[in-house]
């Protein structure tokens, strides 16, 4: 009877999410229940019990708690002269909606969320918020060391290094200074590679067809911002 109890109680496991998660972050969980809620949009959740949804909103609450412990950690260990006031700017550019947003449309979060919505209401911030219970979801199901690791490799995929630093919109600058003296401003594509389920771009800024600067990245727009930053020192001799 025991083992005819334990069988009945097996989880059930969503091999779509279990491929998933093994794509994304390298393993394979063995319960993918906790994915599920964090792909679950409250629009989408039924209530499990009263009072509560079996939504997302709780997971990403926890994720966004985690990200945020994680970017200042290693703001803090990296650069230890830094004052408060600085390290807070520096966390504040790596940790904004539109970094998460972009993460989750390279991992494809938004073809794995379970909504209810009108295109119309299918929002950037969304996915980004899918990326916080996503977090949350690998921090319960990992722990916190596991956790860190993939939060780390994922923003540093996404420019971490470079973000904390960048004051400037470097292609906008580019693209006033072209219209200005009548230039062409293109972006090329010269390497694109996935590995471990994330991309990578290797991205050319061409102007006038003279190539100018070369950026990489985890995704085409850190890339091209690299790229335009690399332009800009030329161009305009700044540091």
């Amino acid at each position: 009877m025991s083992w005819l109890s334990s069988l009945f109680k097996r989880k059930k496991v969503n091999t779509e999410i279990q491929a998933f998660v093994k794509k994304a972050f390298g393993f394979s969980p063995s319960d993918t229940a906790i994915y599920e809620q964090a792909l679950r949009h409250s629009s989408a959740a039924t209530k499990i019990r009263p009072g509560l949804k079996n939504s997302n909103e709780r997971l990403e609450f926890l994720g966004d708690a985690i990200i945020d412990s994680v970017v200042a950690h290693y703001l803090y260990t990296k650069y230890p002269m830094l004052p408060e006031g600085e390290l807070t700017k520096m966390k504040s550019k790596v940790v904004r909606r539109e970094n998460l947003n972009m993460i989750g449309y390279t991992l494809r979060i938004h073809e794995l969320l379970h909504l209810n919505l009108g295109k119309q209401d299918m929002h950037d911030s969304i996915v980004g918020n899918a990326v916080e219970a996503i977090v949350g979801a690998l921090y319960l199901d990992r722990g916190f060391n596991a956790t860190r690791d993939i939060v780390l490799r994922l923003l540093k995929q996404h420019g971490l290094d470079t973000r904390v630093h960048d004051d400037v919109d470097y292609k906008s600058k580019l693209h006033e200074w072209c219209q200005k003296n009548k230039r062409t401003l293109q972006f090329k594509v010269i390497a694109h590679r996935n590995e471990g389920g994330a991309s990578y771009y290797k991205i050319a800024l061409l102007i006038d067809d003279q190539e100018y600067g070369v950026g990489d990245g985890g995704a085409k727009k850190s890339a091209e911002q690299k790229a335009a930053k690399k332009a800009c020192e030329k161009i305009f001799d700044s540091k």
